[in-house]
């Protein structure tokens, strides 16, 4: 069984192919996606799909969610939304079936035109609410990896959660596994040219790794559809497969295993 651990579901591009694509999942042994929340107008939407696909017993899938505020969301940003994201996080966190399993999308990103300043602040405050709620967060982190590690340690936070769409070297990737965090592994490494990211994830204890597609977007190698496809988690689990030295079966199940643990999946 397999957990797409970063998985944009609610997206446009999918709106059309849902029912269709999680019975294409299933079908596949890929059982559950993580779908993070990237800015206040998509909460809603969010929690409504978990909630509505759950309760379709044809399903056999299991979704559950994180709910934050993206560094390329932030032109729509109000300070408002802080608190409207810890009261609807408190919320699903009540819900007895606890599909909210994090704080996220957060994170820091060099590349866009929102100054550091702004996003620095947002993404303390989030991490904030994350160590209140005691909940592990998804950080986006682009060109920023010592600023997000040092502002991680000054913050004493406790909880982890996962570097998504990791592409470093191994020696920033063991500092985050010193501070709780798994790797969010994706398309990139189904690339033969991305020697950095082969070579490190290759080298990285097993426990530390975590599966993600990023659907819509990080394309895998020779990608054929025109948006990236949850169901391309195998095409990333047969890569990484290549350059690790475990089984296939040892790999699945410990990586199943870091996925559920780091996002407290206890009813699957």
């Amino acid at each position: 069984m397999f957990i797409d651990s970063h998985c944009h579901f609610n997206f446009d591009c999918f709106k059309a192919e849902q029912d269709d694509l999680l019975l294409a999942l299933s079908d596949a042994n890929i059982n559950n996606l993580i779908i993070p929340g990237t800015d206040a107008k998509r909460w809603p939407e969010i929690i409504d799909l978990v909630e509505k696909k759950t309760e379709l017993k044809e399903h056999k899938n299991k979704l559950y969610f994180g709910l934050g505020v993206h560094p390329h969301f932030l032109t729509d940003f109000e300070s408002d939304h802080l608190s409207q994201l810890k009261e609807l996080l408190v919320k699903s966190l009540k819900q007895n079936d606890k599909r909210c399993v994090a704080l996220g999308e957060i994170g820091l990103d060099k590349l866009i035109e929102t100054d550091l300043a702004t996003q620095e602040s947002v993404f303390l405050a989030q991490l904030a609410i994350a160590e209140d709620l005691q909940l592990p967060v998804i950080l986006h982190v682009v060109k920023t990896q010592s600023r997000v590690l040092q502002l991680l340690k000054e913050t004493k936070f406790s909880y982890g959660g996962v570097y998504h769409a990791f592409s470093g070297s191994e020696e920033i990737a063991n500092e985050f596994i010193k501070l709780g965090f798994k790797l969010g592994i994706g398309g990139v490494i189904t690339y033969p040219n991305a020697n950095k990211t082969r070579n490190a994830v290759s080298q990285l204890p097993l426990t530390s790794i975590v599966l993600e597609t990023d659907a819509p977007d990080m394309p895998v190698y020779q990608q054929l559809t025109p948006h990236n496809s949850p169901l391309h988690l195998k095409n990333i689990f047969d890569s990484l497969c290549q350059i690790r030295k475990e089984s296939p079966k040892v790999v699945a199940q410990q990586i199943y295993e870091n996925t559920k643990g780091i996002f407290s999946i206890i009813n699957d």
